[in-house]
């Protein structure tokens, strides 16, 4: 049997106990020399520092409380988990949150565009591709689609998706199948590419936001639009008759805006011609109705005169071009005077003349 003194072990652990607190209060003194106090500095003349209990956990609170503090950037945003269950969302700057084990912090970018490419060359995924139009061509399409995680949308983008990029695709190559099949190859081909797109982001940002995905589709772009390789030729063919027939239509089309502009033009000549006869028999109507009116006040003044001026101006215009004979009763003979060979001459020598 051992003769071990019971109270031997208390008195080495109270020994090894003080060389801890020595230990432990030189340690701290250390450390506290090195960093300094807030006036200026240990006096290294005054006497060693000793440290309680509650110094030690006070400064080990200040320590374990001020951990929680971390900084966003202005491209993230900071998913604040209180035991495992999302509490909030917040923005960027400085921010805090409970040390562990009660609050963590999840710190996801959220200005990133991302591009996820559906059959394309380089993935060599020919199923993904080949699609059947809506009049049941076969089409080898491929198209990129542009995504980024919403401001407002963070936590369901981190917990409601296992795996938010292959939701993505997936939902995309169904979209894109369902839009080229109610569409003919030749629209896909050429006019159409601008409203496939459209319709396949609508619908694409209409299921993301019914799964809550926190996604927002940016835009949704075609790349390629062929037939497959087995009927390229008989295409090719069939696309160059359709650019020879647009080109007879551009030239039917040329042709008849030419013979509209012509045929407008003369309507346009002919409606003026019209108009300027028709100020002209007016504007002549109104001078013979002036005249008629100025003779009329006239002749209310004196009748007879201008009854027989109007007779005497009548007879001039009807023998004014009549070949004329005058005869004197008084003379036996008939004297002939040709007053119309005369006047004939006489114009003829002052036409000569001029």
């Amino acid at each position: 049997m051992s003769s071990r003194n019971p109270w031997e072990n208390d008195e080495n652990s109270r020994k090894k106990g003080r060389l801890d607190d020595d230990f432990l209060s030189d340690f701290l003194e250390r450390i506290a020399k090195k960093i300094g106090n807030f006036e200026g500095g240990w006096n290294r003349r005054g006497p060693p520092l000793k440290f309680s209990f509650s110094s030690i956990a006070a400064v080990v609170c200040i320590l374990y409380f001020g951990s929680g503090f971390y900084q966003v950037q202005h491209n993230q945003r900071g998913v604040v988990l209180r035991f495992g269950e999302w509490v909030r969302t917040v923005g960027p700057g400085l921010q805090y949150i409970l040390p562990y084990p009660f609050e963590a912090v999840f710190l996801q970018k959220v200005t990133t565009v991302n591009q996820i490419d559906i059959g394309s060359f380089f993935r060599n995924q020919q199923d993904e591709s080949l699609m059947l139009t809506g009049d049941s061509n076969l089409a080898n399409i491929s198209f990129s689609v542009l995504w980024k995680i919403k401001d407002d949308g963070v936590e369901n983008y981190l917990f409601n998706a296992k795996a938010p990029e292959l939701t993505v695709r997936a939902v995309a190559e169904s979209a894109m199948r369902e839009v080229v099949g109610q569409t003919p190859f030749t629209y896909v081909q050429t006019e159409g590419r601008g409203d496939i797109q459209n319709k396949v982001r609508e619908t694409l940002q209409g299921v993301m936001d019914e799964y809550k995905m926190g996604i927002e589709i940016i835009r949704v772009e075609l790349q390629r639009v062929e037939p497959p390789a087995s009927v390229i030729d008989s295409f090719r063919d069939v696309e160059r008759a359709q650019a020879e027939q647009q080109s007879e239509k551009n030239k039917a089309e040329a042709y008849d805006r030419e013979t509209r502009a012509r045929t407008r033009g003369l309507i346009a000549e002919k409606l003026n011609s019209g108009e300027a006869q028709k100020r002209s028999i007016v504007e002549t109507a109104r001078g013979a109705t002036a005249r008629f009116l100025s003779a009329y006040s006239q002749y209310r003044l004196a009748p007879d005169i201008v009854s027989k001026r109007l007779y005497i101006e009548t007879m001039r215009d009807i023998y004014r071009d009549v070949g004329k004979i005058i005869i004197d009763s008084d003379v036996k003979s008939v004297p002939y005077l040709p007053l119309t060979e005369l006047a004939k001459i006489r114009g003829d020598k002052a036409e000569a003349e001029k």
